[in-house]
C-alpha cells in the first residue's frame, strides 16, 4: 500500500472473553516464537499472490493477553492466522481488517478493557492494547522470513502516527536511530517516538542459544525439548563416535571438541543455557571454569548431590567462590522426581524458564 494518511486512533472498550495474562517484557522470547510462527503462512499468501491485511499489537497498557509484535492476519479469502488479544478484540479487529482489504488506509485502533466489563465476565484482565492494521506488503514479509532463516538480525519500521502512517522501512541495526537498532539487536518489537513521530519497530533476529554437553540419551531429550523451546540447540562431546546427527536429530549443530574449548569460543550471550551433562570430572571442572566466564543466562551442571559436593570441593581448591556456584544450578534440572531422560529434560527446561524470567536479559528501555 502506498503511505498515506491513515484514521484517527481510535478507542473502545470491550468485555473480555479472554484469561488474565499480564504481558511483561520477560515474555519477549514468547513474541518472538509468535512471529516465527505466523511468517511461514504469510510467505505462502505472498508467493499465491493472496493479498492479506495484518493486525500487529503496538503497545500494551497494565495487562493484556499478547505483547507488542503479536500478529493477526486477514487474507482476502477469509483465512485467520495468528492472534492479537486471545479473543477479545478479534472481531472488531476482523472488521478493520477488511476495509483496508477493502482499499481502506491504514489505522491505529486502541482497546480499553474497562474492569469493570471484564469482572462482569469473571475474567479482571482489564488493560489497553493498541493494535496497527495495514495491508500486507509481500516485499516485507519475504525479507523478514529470509532474516529468520538465515538467523539475522532485521527490523520493519512503521510509522504508526502523523501524516505519513504506514510509511515503511526495513534495515538491519546499523542503518536506524539508536532507538530503533537497539530493539532490532535484540530481536524486540515496541514502539519508539512520540507524537506524529510515533513508530512501531517489529524486530527479529538469531534464535537464543543452548549448549549441551555429554552425547548422552538426556542430552539427546533435552536437545529435541531445547528446540521446542526456542532455542539454536548444539550438542558437543568429545567423543565423535557418540556425537552424531543420528543420535541427536533435533540439534542444530554437532560438535565434536572439549566442552571448555568450545565454550571459549562460541557465542554466549545472556539469552543462553548451558547445560554440562558429561558428569565427568576431567570435562566439568574445565566446561564449569569456562562457562563461568562467559554471560550466561543459565548454566547447569548433571550430578548426583554426593557427586556435586566432591566436585564443588575440588572446583573451590581451584579458586571457584561463593558467587562463582551461586551461578551454577546442580544438580541440573527442578526437583520433580524425575527419571527417564524426557522427565530430566522437562526438568531442566523448566528450570531455564524460571531462571531466565527471574532473571531476563537486559530489554531495551525504548519498550512499551
Amino acid at each position: 500500500m502506498a503511505p498515506g494518511k491513515g484514521e484517527a486512533t481510535t478507542r473502545q472498550r470491550l468485555p473480555c472473553s479472554c484469561s488474565k495474562r499480564s504481558v511483561r517484557l520477560r515474555n519477549v522470547r514468547y513474541m518472538e516464537r509468535v512471529v516465527r510462527e505466523v511468517l511461514p503462512t504469510l510467505e505462502r499468501w505472498s508467493h499465491e499472490g493472496t493479498r492479506a491485511a495484518l493486525a500487529t499489537v503496538v503497545s500494551v497498557e497494565r495487562s493484556a493477553p499478547r505483547g507488542p509484535g503479536s500478529i493477526m492476519a486477514l487474507s482476502e479469502t477469509g483465512q485467520i492466522v495468528g492472534s492479537v488479544t486471545g479473543g477479545c478484540v478479534e472481531p472488531d479487529v476482523v472488521l478493520a481488517a477488511e476495509d483496508v482489504l477493502g482499499g481502506g488506509p491504514p489505522r491505529l485502533r486502541e482497546y480499553g478493557i474497562a474492569d469493570e466489563d471484564a469482572f462482569a465476565v469473571g475474567l479482571p484482565c482489564g488493560g489497553a492494547v493498541r493494535i496497527f492494521i495495514e495491508a500486507m506488503d509481500a516485499d516485507v514479509i519475504a525479507r523478514l522470513a529470509a532474516a529468520v532463516r538465515d538467523e539475522t538480525a532485521l527490523g520493519v519500521i512503521t510509522r504508526i502516527a502523523g501524516p505519513h502512517v504506514g510509511e515503511r522501512t526495513v534495515s538491519d541495526a546499523d542503518g536506524v536511530d539508536d532507538e530503533a537498532a537497539a530493539l532490532i539487536r535484540a530481536g524486540h518489537s515496541g514502539a519508539i517516538g512520540t507524537g506524529d513521530d510515533e513508530r512501531f519497530v517489529l524486530g527479529v533476529a538469531a534464535r537464543p542459544r543452548m549448549y549441551v554437553f555429554g552425547a548422552i540419551d538426556f542430552a539427546s531429550a533435552l536437545a529435541t525439548l531445547g528446540r521446542f523451546m526456542g532455542y539454536r540447540v548444539t550438542v558437543c562431546d568429545a567423543r565423535a563416535a557418540f556425537v552424531t546427527k543420528e543420535r541427536f536429530p533435533d540439534a542444530d549443530e554437532i560438535v565434536v571438541a572439549w566442552p571448555h574449548t568450545l565454550i571459549a569460543e562460541a557465542p554466549i550471550d545472556e539469552r543462553s543455557a548451558i547445560c554440562i551433562l558429561t558428569h565427568d570430572a576431567k570435562f566439568d571442572g574445565p566446561a564449569l571454569h569456562a562457562a563461568l566466564k562467559t554471560r550466561a543466562g543459565y548454566i547447569g551442571a548433571m550430578g548426583s548431590r554426593r557427586t556435586v559436593a566432591r566436585r564443588e570441593e575440588r572446583l573451590r581448591a581451584e579458586g571457584l567462590t561463593d558467587a562463582d556456584f551461586a551461578r551454577v544450578h546442580s544438580p541440573i534440572g527442578m526437583s520433580i522426581s524425575s527419571k527417564t531422560p524426557e522427565e530430566v529434560a522437562v526438568a531442566v527446561g523448566a528450570q531455564i524458564i524460571q531462571t531466565m524470567r527471574s532473571h531476563p536479559a537486559p530489554v531495551p528501555s525504548v519498550i512499551r
